[in-house]
């Protein structure tokens, strides 16, 4: 249950700063440039660049730190294990006096391990930044305008849109009532301490009252859903408008500017 208790995706955390006051599109296409350029290639300059670009969004953002490391700090394990996985398995050059006898260290794996481990690294942060600066509605209206063309092939885009945000929405309420569960068993003298295996045993009684929740939660949602008028396939107007101002097109011309350096470094 640590795990779950640092996660902060899907939370949002308000500030009047430069980045909350952004539109959820901006943001959008800020992380998804971010994540594609992060795929795209494997230079370690390149990463670094990144690293500081998003240092830097997430300074401006006014959100402490604390809340973007706390999702990097979950996933300890997950960079270790990407680590080792490919500096024990991949071919190349072997480092002496970090070999023995059924064990191969090569240069071109630890390379590949600080690689692909902070690549995942950057995926969390991105996911992380993206959700502690924008509420689950101005993402939901992002979306909407983003695939609104694709409503000529009659594609649900309004429900797709209401999903997405309801989604968004259920994370923190899961977590939520995942602690209090675990709370209540701890009052009744239960004991999640102990090996990793004996942690994912003692966690699993959990799951069913978790699973019973989130469906009550889901019913209860319809039923209000239901009550306030909503039907599928009619019309929703959005009460904001979003509309791209000169700090919007500031911080595309970064990442415009970030994606070029990039293909210089590149090539270089």
């Amino acid at each position: 249950m640590a795990f779950l208790e640092n996660i902060t995706i899907g939370q949002y955390v308000p500030a009047d700063s430069v980045i909350h006051r952004l539109d959820p599109r901006t943001k959008i296409i800020i992380t998804l440039s971010i994540m594609i350029l992060a795929v795209a290639t494997t230079s370690l300059s390149i990463y670094l660049l990144v690293s500081l670009f998003l240092l830097t969004l997430s300074f401006a953002s006014g959100v402490p730190f604390f809340y973007f490391f706390r999702n990097l700090k979950s996933f300890v394990w997950l960079f270790l294990f990407t680590f080792v996985l490919h500096t024990f398995f991949t071919s190349g050059e072997v480092i002496g006096f970090l070999s023995f006898k059924f064990i191969r260290v090569t240069y071109e794996g630890v390379i590949n391990g600080i690689i692909y481990s902070w690549r995942l690294a950057i995926f969390i942060f991105c996911a992380a930044f993206l959700s502690l600066t924008t509420q689950a509605v101005e993402l939901t209206d992002a979306a909407f305008k983003f695939f609104s063309p694709l409503k000529k092939w009659k594609l649900p885009i309004e429900e797709l849109s209401l999903i997405t945000m309801i989604s968004l929405r259920f994370v923190p309420l899961l977590l939520e009532e995942a602690f209090n569960l675990k709370k209540a068993q701890l009052s009744r003298g239960a004991s999640f301490e102990g090996g990793l295996i004996k942690r994912v045993k003692k966690t699993l009684p959990l799951l069913i009252p978790l699973f019973v929740s989130s469906f009550r939660k889901a019913d209860e949602l319809a039923l209000a859903l239901d009550a306030r008028g909503f039907r599928s396939g009619q019309e929703r107007t959005c009460f904001q408008r979003l509309v791209f101002k000169k700090v919007d097109y500031l911080f595309l011309s970064f990442v415009v500017l970030i994606i070029v350096t990039s293909f210089l470094i590149k090539n270089v």
